[in-house]
This record gives structure tokens, C-alpha cells and sequence, in this order.
């Protein structure tokens, strides 16, 4: 490993957990080469018809513990 590597993973180890996962995020998107102009535009159109459809009433949402019983069969 480089110096510059042995010195990342030293600085990483005085991170909080949520530091390293942003850290982890952030090395993960940037090995992205190739951007989809219109994901993130994509993206926000369908959060915000999901939420209009909760708001409407035309959807009922899901507890968690209800997800989580179902799948482990409790």
C-alpha cells in the first residue's frame, strides 16, 4: 500500500461509526463514472407522487414491525 493509502485507513479509524458510513457513501459514488442527467430529477418525481398517494389516501402505509413480523414469521 502507499503512503497516502496506510494514512487514510489510520485517519479512518478515529471516525465515528456514521463518519465512516458517510465516508463509505461517498467512495462508492464516486467510483461512478457515468451519470444519469435526469436520475436525480427521476428520483424526486417519484418521492413526491409516493407521498401525494400517502397523503390522498390512495396507498395506507406499513408499520415496521409489521413488515418485520411478516418476515420472520412472528
Amino acid at each position: 500500500m502507499t503512503i497516502a493509502m496506510n494514512k487514510a485507513i489510520e485517519d479512518l479509524q478515529e471516525l465515528t461509526p456514521n463518519e465512516k458510513g458517510f465516508v463509505a457513501q461517498y467512495l462508492i459514488s464516486s467510483l461512478d463514472t457515468v451519470q444519469d442527467a435526469d436520475a436525480q430529477n427521476e428520483w424526486a418525481e417519484l418521492a413526491k407522487k409516493r407521498f401525494e398517494s400517502l397523503e390522498n389516501g390512495d396507498v395506507q402505509s406499513v408499520s415496521w414491525e409489521s413488515i418485520k413480523n411478516q418476515i420472520l414469521g412472528a
